[in-house]
């Protein structure tokens, strides 16, 4: 006996990850993967490959567990998406101390004027996947709204990926990097036309979702320049003066 067809809503969702993740895996493949294959890529600590490394895994679970659900195969999807628990937990605490680190550094008189602008911008898409992240994870009972703060959470986390993207067109400028941070949103403008295009309303994970994401990432880069985005950068600094024995 054949097992029933998965149902579009399904598929759709599986092509959505996939694509997202193909999104990531091309951003890091120009400035990580393919330098580490040449033998280009310059020294780094130990937390910033399991930074990388963490990240990648996540992505390469996500269409993963997708595929699984449109396969019926829940106890598997359940079982990895337990183990996500820890890679979770290992993406965000690396991440805060990559974070924090190049924080502090940006703060020095020759510091990167790439971290003084784009720092708390980065910051706020590490809060935005913990947010949904958390929020799918409490939700895994119901499979609509689980799913869809799934995808916020990997949209959110991919703004990294996004801006090596961007600057393979605008360079390696705070341009690329504020359109690389924001066009993931797209990934989820796609979700939302593609409920409307089959008769759904707005669901209300995206209905909160997408204006926090766009919200919080464009409040990151306005206050950058204030007195406040000098609070939040001494503040990072400070986390990454306290796990610098870390990174």
């Amino acid at each position: 006996m054949t097992a029933p067809p998965p149902v579009r809503s399904q598929s759709s969702y599986f092509w959505l990850c996939l694509a997202l993740s193909a999104t990531v895996f091309y951003g890091f493949s120009i400035t990580y993967f393919q330098p580490m294959l040449v033998g280009a890529y310059p020294e780094s600590s130990a937390t910033v490959h399991l930074h990388g490394w963490t990240f990648f895994l996540y992505y390469l679970l996500l269409p993963l567990q997708a595929c699984l659900i449109r396969a019926r195969r829940v106890e598997w999807h359940r079982a990895l998406g337990t183990l996500s628990l820890g890679l979770a937990a290992a993406m965000v605490g690396t991440g805060m101390v990559v974070i924090g680190t190049q924080m502090n550094l940006s703060l020095q008189p020759d510091g990167s004027p790439f971290w003084q602008g784009m720092g708390p911008a980065v910051f706020a898409t590490l809060i935005l996947f913990v947010i949904f992240f958390t929020r799918g994870i409490l939700a895994r009972r119901d499979r609509d709204r689980h799913r869809r703060f799934m995808l916020l959470a990997s949209a959110g986390g991919m703004g990294a990926a996004g801006f090596r993207v961007m600057t393979q067109v605008l360079g390696f400028t705070v341009s690329a990097g504020v359109v690389g941070i924001l066009v993931p949103n797209l990934f989820i403008v796609a979700a939302i036309l593609i409920d409307r295009r089959r008769g759904r309303p707005l669901h209300p994970v995206y209905r909160t979702g997408l204006p926090l994401s766009v919200g919080l990432e464009v409040a990151a880069f306005l206050v950058t320049p204030t007195p406040i985005g000098r609070v939040l950068a001494e503040a990072l600094g400070s986390v990454g003066r306290a796990l610098a024995p870390l990174y």
